[in-house]
């Protein structure tokens, strides 16, 4: 039998094992992580230990420690790969296609070396001066356990406390179903000679001798790695084949400009599907809130960085305090829930009087937006709030004490953050989304989940793509 000491040595070589891993599996389908979680839940220390029923098999969660600062402490002190504006030389941001640079002294020794290294560095303790600025202005606290603590990995399955962050359709395409349509069009597509292997590699490689040329304070130059020169060729590729096919589908409007979905085949109509959903969820960040427990139930997320408020009229009180009516059969423009009583209005004039002129609402996703505004926040000794899973210190709920926190003082209106609606995924939807390519799940500190998303200067999916 296993002892519960020898189980924790394992479960803690594991998580270290994937945090030290090179940053260049990031888009490979190949290349996944080992599985881990923020803390494993009570079924999954039991399956640790051997097939044997008996209780005495249990490991208690506290023997395994604080996982959270030891993923930190990790994180931090691990090196990256990465420039911090790029994967492995290549960004992926969505307004920045990807490009890469060979240093000089790669150059130089190409010829005398098979094998590509990497330049190294420290992860960086900040990407965005201007971010942390206006964090400080709006929470001090907070800014002080962001700057100082930040961190945030890539991870191979979503986890409670932790984001996922949507991929570029591209990426999306290229690691989505073998059954696609699309992805069997790409892979025939780079195999094709329809697509110059060559072309993109060597134009990037150009373009980067270029600018170091032409400018004397470049950032410090990324190796160019053969995982940099088949991402730079696969995502080359999807672009090209993305805009061959919403061409093809274009060409088919009528004189008015609308295209009849009835016109399109099978294959157009499943690229037309991936991009409308592409186009609804462009870079958004969510926060898993729930995860299926041993087959039951679906997951949960809220998108934390869709503002929809920074104050509040009366309208959008009653809509975050008490939610909204559904449209009915006799009146379809009456949306807005009234007080019920007296009792509703008096709380309707707290929560005002408390966030009126001041107040973060979020669109959260498109799923119960007729109830109310989910309360999200770091107080752990408000009254009424719940941990979304141990050891995150992210809490929902204790609305009513945040409102009297304000109005005495004790808190600031932005130390909170509200949500209406969220995405509700069936049992494996959201794993299976991650499977596709259509999410990244990230573990983080709890800081690049708390701090407010309101007029930020970088966006904060490009925030979690620098930190990682």
């Amino acid at each position: 039998m296993i002892s519960s000491r020898s189980v924790a040595h394992i479960t803690l070589f594991l998580t270290a094992m994937m945090l030290l891993q090179s940053a260049d599996s990031f888009l490979q389908p190949q290349a996944r992580s080992p599985i881990i979680s923020i803390a494993p839940t009570k079924q999954q220390q039991h399956r640790y230990m051997t097939n044997n029923d008996d209780d005495d098999d249990y490991i208690d969660e506290d023997s395994l420690g604080d996982w959270r600062s030891f993923r930190m402490n990790l994180a931090n002190s691990a090196t990256s790969t990465s420039s911090s504006s790029s994967i492995d030389g290549i960004d992926l941001s969505e307004d920045s296609p990807p490009s890469t640079a060979i240093t000089s002294e790669e150059e130089s020794s190409s010829s005398s070396s098979s094998t590509t290294s990497s330049s190294t560095k420290e992860r960086p303790k900040s990407v965005s001066k201007q971010n942390e600025q206006l964090l400080s202005a709006q929470n001090s606290a907070l800014a002080e356990e962001y700057i100082n603590g930040v961190w945030a990995h890539e991870s191979s399955i979503p986890e409670v406390g932790g984001l996922v962050c949507r991929m570029p359709l591209e990426s999306e395409i290229y690691r989505g179903s073998p059954d696609s349509f699309m992805y069997q069009k790409l892979q025939t597509f780079l195999d094709s000679d329809d697509y110059d292997r060559t072309e993109d590699v060597t134009s990037r490689q150009q373009q980067g001798r270029s600018s170091r040329t032409s400018s004397s304070t470049t950032s410090q130059s990324m190796s160019f790695s053969a995982l940099a020169a088949k991402t730079v060729f696969w995502y080359r590729g999807a672009e090209k084949l993305l805009k061959k096919e919403i061409l093809q589908i274009m060409a088919t409007a009528n004189a008015n400009g609308r295209i009849d979905p009835s016109d399109l085949d099978e294959e157009s109509l499943e690229l037309l599907q991936l991009y409308m959903d592409h186009q609804s969820t462009w870079q958004e960040v969510c926060l898993v809130t729930e995860m299926s427990n041993e087959g039951k139930g679906g997951s949960k997320t809220i998108t934390i960085n869709r503002p929809m408020a920074f104050k509040l009229s009366k309208s959008m009180a009653r809509l975050v305090l008490m939610g909204a009516l559904l449209a009915s059969e006799n009146d379809s423009t009456n949306f807005v829930r009234k007080e019920r009583d007296g009792g509703e209005t008096q709380n309707l004039v707290k929560f005002l009087g408390a966030f009126e002129n001041q107040c973060a609402v979020y669109v959260g996703g498109p799923d119960d937006m007729d109830k109310p505004a989910v309360l999200v926040h770091g107080i752990a000794d408000l009254p009424g709030a719940v941990e979304i899973s141990r050891g995150t210190g992210i809490y929902q709920g204790g609305l009513e004490a945040a409102i009297d926190g304000v109005l005495s003082g004790k808190y600031k209106p932005l130390d909170f953050r509200f949500f209406v609606g969220h995405t509700r995924y069936a049992k494996g939807q959201l794993e299976d989304a991650v499977t596709k390519g259509k999410y990244q799940p990230i573990a983080c500190s709890r800081p690049l989940v708390l701090k407010q998303c309101i007029q930020l200067p970088k966006p904060l999916w490009h925030v979690r793509k620098l930190l990682v």
